[in-house]
């Protein structure tokens, strides 16, 4: 398997192409080679496929520019489909290592150097780092970044995570070949904390890098008019919104008393006779986080 990484980008949008031109060029501009994106669409029609093409073109027309692979869900469900344009781009990775990145995001140059330069040093699984949240007002022509969201995600390490989720979806990198088929398989039937899920089950398994977890390597845009938060897409309101947050919750806590913490990590994280099973939820009742 190549050093190569894959970078899934999903987008369902066409009318949000100047958001994900400046997801791309951002990665164009990391310092980690080679690099290739996974572009997973929602539902385009060929003329919105051709205008993405147009659109990206020119960013990637260098010699040494990332490979640009598009692939489309044509399902008609379901209606959200994150989850499914997530498994689609994972499907279609070719190479050793995998990152996600949503098209209104951006990435620093040094990112993916940084965060695979860990996987090699550590041979862990999978390597985090911090992403800055920024206040964005939303207009019809343009965005304004107000400021810097105090405080950003909160969370330093392994047992905080167990916990709760404070790792975005693009301030991690895997390591692919250490994950068997099905592990990265991401729950269609989850539309919030699908990333989550996944990240519980890879760290339950194998060992897992926080060093550059103070490191900011990106810029998590959270959106004042509400266009990138699941209650607001996914039109829930009231009542209909508190019981779908609650289903997640369950969802998350299911995964977390059904899923057991190998030796290894159990030993990573100091617990004596690491052999012994142990739930993630029974980890979290003998070392209680800082959270």
């Amino acid at each position: 398997m190549s050093e190569q990484i894959d970078t899934v980008v999903r987008f369902h949008d066409p009318s949000r192409l100047a958001e994900l031109k400046r997801c791309v060029f951002s990665l164009v501009g990391q310092t980690y080679r080679p690099l290739r994106i996974v572009l997973a669409l929602q539902r385009f029609n060929g003329h919105q496929i051709e205008a993405v093409e147009q659109a990206l073109g020119p960013l990637l027309e260098g010699r040494d520019a990332p490979q640009l692979a598009i692939v489309n869900l044509t399902d008609p469900e379901p209606a959200d489909a994150r989850s499914v344009l997530l498994n689609l781009g994972v499907q279609n990775a070719t190479g050793k290592y995998l990152a996600f990145l949503d098209y209104d995001d951006v990435l620093y140059p040094e990112a993916y150097e940084m965060m695979v330069g860990r996987l090699k040093d550590t041979g862990a699984a999978i390597a985090f780092a911090k992403v800055r949240v920024m206040r964005v007002d939303v207009y019809d022509e343009f965005f304004y970044t107000k400021e810097r969201v105090v405080p950003p995600f909160s969370g330093s390490d392994l047992l905080d995570l167990f916990h709760n989720n404070y790792c975005p979806l693009h301030s991690y990198v895997i390591d692919r070949s250490q994950c068997p088929p099905g592990m990265l398989e991401f729950v269609t039937g989850l539309t919030m904390e699908e990333d989550y899920d996944v990240l519980l089950r890879i760290c339950a398994t194998f060992l897992s890098d926080f060093t550059l977890i103070g490191t900011d390597i990106g810029d998590y845009y959270y959106k004042t008019d509400g266009s990138n938060t699941v209650p607001v897409s996914g039109g829930l309101s009231g009542e209909a919104r508190v019981r779908f947050i609650r289903e997640v919750k369950t969802a998350i806590e299911t995964r977390r008393r059904g899923t057991i913490v190998t030796p290894v990590v159990q030993k990573s994280l100091g617990l004596r006779d690491p052999h012994q099973p142990r739930t993630i939820r029974q980890v979290l009742d003998r070392l209680p986080t800082r959270m």
